[in-house]
């Protein structure tokens, strides 16, 4: 049953919903800042150290863009040619990582496209296959792709058929569990895309994307291919980036999220419309605001506002050890999901108790014997509650500090 607009209205957040700690910018922040997303060639009025600003380049996944940005001959005169070629590696297996991922797409739409199933890209899959994204200026780890609802279970076994390998990594609420194919890059199958929603209160499926004509054909890939319209991949990227991974700033670099935005030139009122439940109108404007200055080459230090509030977040997520810890506690905070409150509760602490053995080797690493896994079962729950004792350690202290 569709909710009416004042119950929709009611679950809205209403606010930044981050309280990042004070944060001095260093020169390497602020040039990696304006290198990335900055006019082209735009002055900076400071010497900076190289490797410095490599390594965050790198820490924050937008070494790659800088490179493409700026050019060899650019970089050169301001870093060097050592710290030039760093950033030139960081293009080069980035272009080769998104060469493998769309080798993968595309093994994956020979095989949809034997089963009369259509795809559409999301994400790097997307940028890639529309054309809007510089070779080798963006980092991913996978390829994401939605199918219609009902057919995503027939298609992910087909795969498994065709050489790809279940990751054993439990299923989320919008995709099924990651599979890694035959060249070693990993794709995800959603079912839907959480937290845009078209039509009321439910997340856009491949279904309603067609239904509003928000689906632009990739003729290049085999099959029904399609990319949804850059409309909605910036929904997409915004609630994706604040709504799924802003309190978990080690699994997704947010300066990703802010290029992607910038690359795709859609963020409209109608894209923040879409996301209006999940990411609140501070936070949009919050966004704007950030994307704006950062276009213009505005030096971050001394801004004040929302948008300074969200720059913090993005960097201490990275550079703040302790405020990165007191984040975790977002484990319990509520996502973009179609299940109720409690039942999103629910899953997500049982979802952090009992881990599938993927898991307990990504979080403990892999024991010498079956036996481990148990023993590692019989303690988790005990080592959570120390680690949740922790994080919030970690807050309380952050509360005492602002």
């Amino acid at each position: 049953m569709e909710e009416d607009g004042s119950s929709i209205l009611s679950l809205m957040p209403s606010a930044l919903r981050f309280r990042p700690p004070r944060l001095a910018l260093s020169p390497e922040v602020r040039w990696m800042l304006l290198r990335a997303f900055g006019p082209a060639g735009a002055p900076f009025p400071e010497p900076v150290e190289p490797a410095a600003a490599l390594a965050l380049a790198r820490r924050f996944e937008v070494s790659a863009r800088i490179a493409v940005r700026q050019g060899r001959e650019r970089l050169r005169a301001e870093v060097g040619e050592e710290i030039t070629a760093g950033f030139a590696r960081d293009r080069a297996r980035a272009a080769a990582v998104g060469m493998r991922l769309m080798g993968e797409v595309r093994r994956v739409a020979e095989v949809a496209a034997g089963l009369g199933c259509p795809l559409a890209c999301l994400k790097l899959a997307a940028l890639e296959g529309t054309g809007l994204l510089a070779a080798g200026s963006r980092e991913a780890c996978d390829a994401d792709l939605l199918v219609p609802g009902g057919r995503a279970e027939e298609l992910w076994q087909a795969l498994a058929v065709a050489g790809f390998r279940g990751s054993g990594m439990p299923e989320a609420e919008h995709q099924l569990t990651a599979l890694k194919g035959p060249q070693g890059g990993v794709v995800e199958i959603h079912r839907h895309l959480p937290g845009v929603r078209l039509e009321g209160a439910a997340s856009a499926t491949y279904e309603a994307l067609d239904r509003a004509g928000l689906l632009l054909p990739l003729p290049d890939l085999p099959g029904r291919c399609a990319a949804p319209a850059p409309e909605v991949l910036a929904a997409h990227v915004l609630v994706h980036g604040l709504g799924q991974h802003g309190y978990w700033p080690s699994s997704y670099s947010l300066l990703k999220m802010v290029a992607d935005l910038q690359d795709l030139e859609a963020f409209t009122d109608r894209a923040a419309s879409w996301v209006a439940r999940d990411v609140s109108a501070v936070e949009v404007e919050a966004v704007r605001r950030l994307l704006e200055r950062l276009a213009a080459g505005e030096d971050p230090a001394g801004w004040t506002g929302p948008e300074e509030e969200l720059l913090r977040h993005i960097l201490a997520g990275r550079l703040d050890a302790e405020y990165a810890g007191a984040l975790r506690l977002g484990l319990f905070r509520p996502q973009p999901s179609e299940r109720s409150r409690p039942a999103q509760l629910a899953r997500a602490v049982l979802g952090a108790v009992f881990l599938s053995d993927a898991q307990i080797d990504a979080v403990y690493g892999r024991p010498r014997t079956r036996l481990g896994y148990l023993g590692r079962r019989l303690a988790r729950p005990f080592d959570l509650l120390l680690r949740l004792g922790s994080y919030g350690a970690r807050w309380a202290r952050l509360r005492r500090e602002r």
